[in-house]
């Protein structure tokens, strides 16, 4: 047996970005790029980097892919950039300080935007996805590719003639584990348009499709098991999990009580390996972050053991 441990795990943009889409003019947009700041620094990512890394320290994941790591920032007129947070840095910082550290590869540019607030500048964000490799471990990586989908959503606003264009991507690796070669696919598809989805899904599948090595793929595929399907030869590795396996969604403040995660979107699919076992992370109370006690994103993530060998 040739033993890999995996995992999906949307980190959370850390506000209610939704909140942008329908703002009827100019001067409300601006109002509700100040709520969006304000809920920013609320989710306080600083404190969930912590909480992330210790869960992904204490599962020892060997692959980990992340989807949502943002980057935010404001440009005033001066032109001087000023980040606000910057979600991969701070991670694997976080990760160092727990003893557990990890590479970032497949870096690819997923869902983001820039918007001139009136007095302020350009308030922007840029979010990823990104796949993590633990040093140290079992995987060498051999290649990395990234790829945006040509399907995708441009969501309308109440201001004639601006729109959001979501750009959705994906990236991959191709790793040696004990000499033995697999493909490892890391994406986010779309959440407001079915078709597009849909049609996200099917690209990724075929564009990683020519291979004759172990392919696992994993993501927020923002939708439920029945409305996403299972590919024909691949496995949904929760089905080797015990439970519901919720993963979404926490409170946008995420300082709820109870938890209320209630449905499944993030996966961990395989294809020519075995699965061995499932479990979400993330969804416990010994993982909210101290001192706010906030959960470590909207999303738990999934972690699945696999055979490759």
């Amino acid at each position: 047996m040739t033993g890999l441990r995996v995992a999906t795990y949307n980190l959370y943009l850390g506000a209610d970005v939704a909140l942008l889409f329908d703002a009827a003019d100019l001067d409300q947009l601006a109002e509700r790029v100040h709520v969006v700041r304000a809920q920013l620094a609320g989710t306080r990512f600083e404190e969930r980097a912590v909480a992330v890394a210790a869960v992904l320290a204490r599962e020892r994941v060997d692959l980990v892919g992340l989807q949502e790591v943002s980057r935010w920032t404001t440009t005033p007129a001066d032109g001087a950039e000023q980040v606000l947070v910057d979600f991969l840095p701070t991670l694997l910082a976080a990760l160092d300080a727990a003893g557990a550290p990890y590479d970032a590869h497949a870096v690819n540019p997923n869902f983001g935007g820039a918007l001139p607030v009136a007095g302020e500048g350009v308030f922007t964000l840029s979010g990823a996805n990104v796949t993590l490799v633990r040093r140290g471990g079992p995987v060498e990586v051999v290649a990395e590719t990234t790829g945006a989908y040509d399907a995708r959503l441009d969501v309308p606003t109440g201001i004639e003639g601006v729109t959001f264009p979501v750009v959705r991507s994906w990236g991959r690796v191709d790793v040696r584990v004990a000499g033995r070669p697999v493909r490892f696919v890391n994406t986010h598809t779309e959440a407001y348009d079915a078709p597009v989805r849909d049609a996200q899904r099917d690209a990724v599948l075929a564009a990683n499709a020519g291979t004759d090595a172990p392919v696992v793929l994993v993501g927020d595929l923002n939708a439920r098991p029945d409305a996403v399907g299972v590919p024909a030869g691949w496995t949904d590795a929760w089905t080797r999990g015990a439970g519901d396996g919720f993963t979404c969604g926490q409170a946008p403040d995420l300082a709820n009580a109870v938890s209320t995660l209630h449905e499944r979107i993030d996966y961990v699919w395989v294809r020519g390996a075995r699965v061995l076992g499932a479990r979400t992370v993330g969804d416990r109370e010994a993982d909210r972050t101290a001192p706010h006690g906030l959960w470590p994103s909207d999303h738990a993530g999934v972690v699945a053991d696999l055979d490759v060998g």
